[in-house]
């Protein structure tokens, strides 16, 4: 069946772009009648029937995949770039068309996108009439936008972009994130706090914040010491003060998380790379952005986040998969970079007002159950950029090639907020009412066990930890070593209380 590449592929071929492979897809078919969609692996295929066939002009291939495809803002920077062969062409080009079609939607939303990323005017006066109305630059059936953003009066549009042009991830408006959205996970998460007592949640807090601490650092396949994962929790737990992401605040978490004979005090300045060291080779998975690079872009990732947390005009999740995985892309430090990044999470979310006040959501220990999904969403990024790069660890003064920033400028994180969510999802709905109700069955037991006996300090606790662990029976090795002391009665008697305490809200008493 004969296949035509339109849109952006159209552009990437006719110009020879160095773009990486498109999450989206369109092209005619001969065999298509109407529009189809096609998942075809992790991409999305737009098919189209014959006269569909836009005009064999850029102007014809940008109206479409602006109107079909949504922006691709990365696309755009590689075919608008000042520096490229194609760069006189397409200014001409953009001009003309804003000229002979200044009340065009697409001609003006191609013309702010032309400055926006390049920082050049367009060779055109006053473009746009006055009398024109303003129309948004993202177009919020496709993709998640700022709402209801800012006026921009040279091409009469709405800049309703989530970030700046150091910086600016896009999430397209999937199924799956669009049925996320409708499920109001923070409303969620306070209909279920709202069945507990406060005490209960004040202890909760404390828990959830060292639990989380502990999944993010088992994730880096680290054992923290106990003052380490204090130290870390106590951060994580200023996450909704408000306190401003800055350059010294993520050093300040770096700290928290590593030895202080690794401590850096700015940003990397060499370059680093993920992968296996196989003793006689080393395996590159991923090169992060050229040293050089980091700074511009970890200002205007630190910028976005400023501007959203200041606004909430963005969907709290998707402002959370944008700069928290935007920085673990970036990886600005030599090390610690995965537990900040999850931290990032929380505090996007703390911030946005999803996470009540005083409370964190155990999001890492739903990560660390899911780490081949977490994988997955890691490599739907990294995995197309390695197999551009070039970098030689045994050689590490010869730069690294094809991790050029504009890809990590503007990176389409659809795959990644789609995996966030579904964490969160279940976070809220299953894992947090688990935790909540297990704190509640522990406090019901040990009522109940110091009623029964008199208990040597610590050992309710441990009692109550073990024989839950182990379905509601003390095991005979952990008798032997704990519990000696008790006859075969009392054992028999504190494993009911244990097991009534934990079936209260399972309906099994």
């Amino acid at each position: 069946m004969a296949s035509t590449p339109l849109g952006y592929r159209h552009l990437i071929q006719r110009y020879a772009l160095p773009a990486l492979p498109l999450d989206v897809e369109a092209c005619v078919e001969s065999g298509i009648k109407g529009r189809v969609r096609r998942q075809h692996g992790g991409q999305l295929r737009l098919l189209f029937e014959p006269k569909y066939q836009p005009g064999d002009t850029l102007e014809g291939h940008l109206q479409f995949a602006l109107r079909y495809e949504g922006v691709n803002l990365k696309v755009l920077a590689l075919l608008f770039d000042p520096a490229g062969g194609q760069s006189a062409e397409v200014r001409e080009s953009l001009a003309h068309w804003l000229i002979t079609s200044p009340e065009s939607r697409y001609a003006r939303r191609v013309g702010f996108l032309y400055e926006w990323l390049t920082g050049c005017h367009l060779p055109i006066r006053d473009p746009v009439s006055e009398r024109a109305g303003y129309i948004p630059v993202l177009d919020t059936r496709h993709q998640f936008a700022r709402e209801p953003g800012k006026k921009h009066a040279r091409f009469r549009v709405i800049d309703n972009l989530p970030g700046t042009s150091a910086f600016c991830p896009l999430v397209r408006k999937t199924d799956y994130l669009q049925q996320m959205v409708a499920k109001d996970l923070q409303g969620l998460t306070g209909e279920t706090l709202a069945r507990y007592d406060e005490a209960l949640l004040r202890r909760a807090a404390s828990w959830l914040y060292l639990k989380e601490t502990q999944s993010s650092f088992e994730l880096e396949r680290e054992k923290p010491s106990a003052s380490k994962a204090q130290r870390f929790a106590d951060l994580l737990s200023e996450a909704d003060t408000g306190k401003p992401l800055t350059e010294e605040r993520l050093l300040e978490l770096q700290h928290a998380v590593l030895d202080p004979r690794f401590h850096e005090f700015t940003w990397r300045q060499r370059q680093n790379w993920l992968g296996d060291d196989l003793g006689y080779r080393q395996r590159v998975e991923f090169v992060p952005p050229r040293p050089e690079d980091v700074p511009a872009l970890m200002q205007g990732l630190l910028t976005m986040a400023a501007q959203l947390r200041e606004s909430g005009d963005l969907d709290a999740v998707i402002a959370a998969t944008c700069i928290a995985f935007g920085f673990v892309f970036i990886h600005p430090f030599m090390d610690g970079n995965g537990r900040i990044h999850r931290y990032l999470v929380h505090d996007m979310l703390a911030n946005a007002g999803f996470t009540p006040k005083g409370f964190v959501l155990p999001v890492s220990a739903v990560i660390l159950a899911s780490l081949n999904e977490y994988t997955d969403a890691l490599e739907h990024f990294s995995r197309p950029l390695n197999e551009r790069t070039g970098f030689y660890p045994e050689a590490p003064h010869v730069a690294a090639t094809g991790n050029d920033a504009v890809y990590f400028r503007f990176p389409d994180m659809t795959r990644q907020a789609e995996f966030l969510y579904y964490a969160l999802e279940r976070t809220v709905t299953e894992d947090l009412r688990r935790e909540l109700d297990f704190l509640l069955g522990f406090d019901r037991a040990k009522q109940a066990l110091n009623e029964l006996l008199d208990w040597p300090n610590h050992s309710v606790d441990l009692f109550v930890r073990v024989v839950h662990q182990n379905d509601g029976r003390l095991s005979a090795k952990k008798r032997q070593s704990y519990f000696e002391w008790l006859t075969d009665e009392e054992i028999t008697r504190a494993e009911a209380c244990v097991q009534r305490a934990f079936a209260a809200d399972t309906g099994k008493q």
